[in-house]
């Protein structure tokens, strides 16, 4: 049994958290979908919550304010510099600059926004999927929905842009930059073309030079943590990847059971977070402890007050899970078995000692007439002892007892998203699709719940088909099954829309 660790809190929400950021007045700011955002203290207390126009998907600290990116009016300043910039297109991503903040609009635009609310550059470059500025905030690095590989400067200047290849369809989930300014970008493509190419790798950019280095990954990479020595990588496999600056080749750490979402360095170890839990892994794959969450884990966060505040989803029920806090340094407590508690010798008395009572002494001291008994017995053992076997159970019980049983088991519905396509846009750049997931089915019962959820895990629909609007570029799609018994399966889909 794998060592397990308690909460030392936690906090119940009331929505899904759509965004999340450490500051320093409290622990920790969460953004919600209806707008709202809370502060949560060191007590797992709520502080002055804030209320912004439209879903909030990005949280960005800075050093006297909070900026807060809405889907749909724009970026807002609150804290001692209070101000807010109204977007038509909405925002879709935001990262820290060292001016201020960048941030991609709806319409395909990247733009450099001042501390003060001043828009000091814009670009226009497409639909983006992902986003990460280095440390000092000069570079920003963006995987676009086409597949394409953008760094810029501070000053939105491209300096280097890496197309994907024309004859397959490829796409970047992950990106992040490591303290030198190394830029690191999980690229993977579909396979449609033979050739020498790795499906699945991990690219190394350098702002100023350019593509570095290229290796192949076992699998798609999902999320990354640099380290003093190179960077860990999650795959979608459940492969957990130790790569190091100047060595070639990778090194395989542990096996996780489903796709890793989140990797979080403590110490010398690892948080490593995949479906429903999170573990602290050492470099060597031994698990110091793990910890199951309600929900889909989505996020771990280090807090100023040395704690770790893991995030999730949890898609099944569809109500919003705590948010709980870690001390990652408690002694682990191991797995213990329901209902049994091992007595304290103490605390039973004389009765159940197992000594011999005063009475029993008594009565084994003195001698006894076996005479009688010992005629009796002989006698007994001389009769004749008839003896009539039950009659065993008829075939056609047998037959009943073992079909219900096989009643009693469910067996998981089988999830089906439909093939892979690729389709052309109409003169706005976008397309009209069809999720279908009719086809799906339970051997022995029926599917009683869909869910299709998008690349990112934002809920897109409840029904077995549905039509969705999609940009230039490829897209990911996710559906979950549910059976009337409870058991849940699923089947992803990449739609290309040239």
């Amino acid at each position: 049994m794998q060592p397990t660790i308690e909460p030392v809190m936690s906090v119940q929400i009331k929505e899904y958290p759509r965004s999340w950021c450490p500051t320093k007045d409290s622990i920790m700011c969460v953004g919600f979908d209806s707008g709202r955002i809370s502060n949560i203290d060191s007590h797992g207390e709520f502080l002055e919550d804030y209320s912004i126009e439209g879903p909030v998907i990005g949280l960005v600290s800075l050093d006297c304010s909070l900026i807060a990116a809405s889907s749909t009016s724009g970026l807002f300043s609150l804290g001692e510099i209070a101000w807010d910039l109204r977007m038509e297109a909405g925002c879709e991503h935001i990262s820290k600059s060292n001016e201020g903040v960048f941030v991609t609009d709806g319409s395909g635009s990247i733009i450099n926004v001042s501390k003060k609310g001043e828009i000091l550059r814009s670009k226009k470059i497409g639909s983006v999927d992902v986003i990460h500025s280095s440390d000092d905030g000069l570079f920003i690095g963006l995987g676009l929905t086409d597949g394409r590989l953008m760094i810029l400067d501070n000053e939105l200047n491209t300096l280097f842009e890496s197309l994907p290849a024309d004859d397959d369809v490829e796409s970047i989930s992950c990106i992040q930059f490591r303290p030198d300014g190394t830029l690191l970008v999980g690229r993977n493509s579909l396979g449609m073309a033979v050739d020498d190419r790795p499906e699945n790798r991990l690219e190394c950019w350098n702002p100023k030079e350019g593509l570095i280095n290229t290796s192949e990954m076992p699998s798609k990479p999902t999320s990354l943590c640099v380290t003093e020595e190179g960077v860990l990588v999650g795959c979608f496999d459940g492969q957990l990847i130790d790569m190091k600056v100047g060595v070639e080749g990778h090194r395989k750490i542990s096996q996780m059971a489903y796709m890793i979402s989140d990797i979080t360095q403590w110490d010398d170890e690892y948080l490593v977070s995949y479906w429903f839990e999170t573990s602290r892994i050492t470099t060597e794959g031994d698990v110091v402890w793990r910890f199951e969450h309600h929900g889909v884990v989505e996020g771990a966060m280090l807090l100023p007050n040395g704690l770790v505040a893991i995030l999730g989803d949890d898609k099944k029920s569809r109500g919003p899970s705590p948010i709980y806090f870690l001390n990652p340094d408690l002694s682990p407590m191991a797995e213990k078995i329901e209902g049994f508690t091992e007595p304290d010798a103490d605390s039973i008395g004389d009765e159940f000692s197992g000594s011999l009572t005063e009475y029993e002494l008594e009565m084994a001291s003195k001698r006894h007439n076996l005479s009688n008994q010992g005629e009796i017995l002989i006698e007994t053992l001389n009769e004749e002892i008839e003896m009539k076997l039950d009659e065993g159970p008829a075939e056609g019980d047998v037959l009943a007892d073992l079909i219900e049983s096989a009643k009693s088991l469910n067996i998981p519905p089988v999830a089906d998203a439909g093939d892979d396509i690729t389709i052309h846009s109409d003169e706005d750049g976008k397309a009209t699709v069809l999720l279908d997931g009719s086809r799906s089915y339970d051997p022995d019962g029926r599917v009683s719940e869909w869910l299709w959820v998008d690349r990112d895990g934002k809920e897109i629909g409840q029904t077995p088909q549905l039509r969705a609007r999609i940009s230039k570029g490829v897209h990911n799609f996710t559906l979950f099954v549910t059976d009337d018994g409870g058991a849940e399966s699923s089947a992803n889909i990449t739609i290309q829309v040239r």
